[in-house]
């Protein structure tokens, strides 16, 4: 907790410089959700109940002056349930902050609830000429897919996670060069927890109505890594993809790399039909997987996005009223013969204030001859502000 307040009392000073010369807008917005959850593995087996209450507050800051932006964000999560009591170690897991700075503290605990707090977002932006730079905690965003991202070096996310659109940030330093107005480059390093530094560079253009990236640096200390990654239009469907390749940093001569491909494409219909393919190729054999349960909670990153060489997604939505939306996307793991299906219901009470009921459901065999199976489902109500 001390860290956050170091953190903060260093922001805050330059927030409030110049204060009676300079023009100032500040801002602020966020949300308030509910979200009863359940996980079971069969119908008639153990049902795990817990319930969310998740507020988000954006904090931003604009000095028009010197083009000077400084924001910090958090997440306030009370979870109240029979994962607080049953799974060994729960409030660790839930105060784990991969950042280099740790931001994030559970300020109250008991024996069926935790009450978490963790910056997610608090940086400096300053922006001259064609030159913008940013210092400290920041989601850098590389990735050109929907589902699976080779090229998001410094934020991967789980495409599961649906309850946290911000993504994780990194505590890290990004500098951007405008070119052109079609053309971009960027520096970017980074430190996470385990004091390792992920450092990597992208060039990003425009040519033949596309958007075409080339990057490379390194990964956790650990591979060197090179990529690729596109985003156009074939007729009146998008056509997207990355593709990165790893190498080992360590005995460079006497090992092999992997590679890792991601391809997909969306197409909205006259209707509103909108669907949407992903497939993504992964030669990493090390995922480390050993249940769905682990393959949901694990953390990512963009050398282990999958625990199969092969995965395929497919993704429809309609809105079947201007308040209602219903969409359904479903997974294959060909290996293991396993899948995974999500149908979800939003429905639009107001402006600002959503209902959402989201199942999620996986099979397979992650070991030979046995079929495991990971139900999860979810009643939000959401307010934004």
């Amino acid at each position: 907790m001390m860290r956050w307040l170091l953190f903060i009392s260093f922001l805050f000073p330059l927030i409030s410089y110049g204060q009676d010369t300079i023009q100032r807008k500040w801002s602020l917005n966020g949300y308030v959700s509910d979200m009863q959850s359940f996980i079971f593995q069969r119908w008639d087996g153990d049902w795990t109940s817990d319930n969310l209450i998740h507020n988000r507050l954006n904090f931003k800051w604009h000095n028009t002056a010197n083009n000077l932006n400084v924001a910090l964000e958090l997440r306030n999560r009370l979870i109240i349930g029979e994962s607080v009591k049953n799974i060994p170690d729960y409030a660790k897991m839930i105060d784990v902050d991969n950042g280099f700075i740790h931001l994030s503290d559970n300020l109250s605990t008991g024996n069926s609830y935790i009450f978490n707090s963790k910056i997610d977002r608090a940086y400096i932006d300053y922006t001259k000429d064609k030159f913008q730079l940013r210092i400290g905690r920041q989601r850098i965003n590389w990735g050109q897919c929907f589902t699976w991202n080779p090229n998001d070096l410094f934020n991967t996310y789980s495409y599961f996670d649906f309850d946290y659109i911000e993504r994780p940030g990194s505590d890290a330093i990004r500098l951007q060069y405008y070119a052109t107005s079609t053309s971009t480059f960027e520096l970017a390093i980074k430190a996470d927890n385990n004091h390792k530094i992920t450092s990597a560079a992208l060039y990003r253009f425009n040519k033949w109505n596309y958007d075409i990236q080339f990057l490379g640096g390194i990964l956790n200390e650990e591979d060197y890594v090179i990529g690729s990654g596109w985003s156009g239009n074939i007729l009146n469907a998008s056509f997207r993809g990355e593709i990165s390749y790893f190498h080992p940093t360590r005995h460079f001569n006497d090992t092999s790399g992997s590679v890792v491909i991601s391809v997909g494409s969306e197409y909205s219909f006259k209707n509103s039909f909108a669907l949407q393919g992903e497939i993504l190729y992964n030669q990493n054999k090390n995922s480390g997987i050993i249940s769905f349960a682990d393959y949901y909670n694990k953390p990512l990153s963009a050398k282990t996005l999958s625990f199969t060489p092969f995965s395929m997604m497919l993704q429809c939505s309609y809105p079947v009223t201007s308040l209602f939306n219903v969409s359904l996307s479903g997974m294959y793991f060909p290996k293991i013969h396993g899948f995974f299906i999500g149908p979800t219901l939003s429905y639009s009470i107001s402006n600002n204030i959503d209902i959402s009921l989201i199942t999620q459901s996986f099979g397979g065999q992650l070991i030979k001859g046995n079929t495991e199976y990971f139900h999860l489902a979810f009643l939000r109500l959401k307010w934004n502000f």
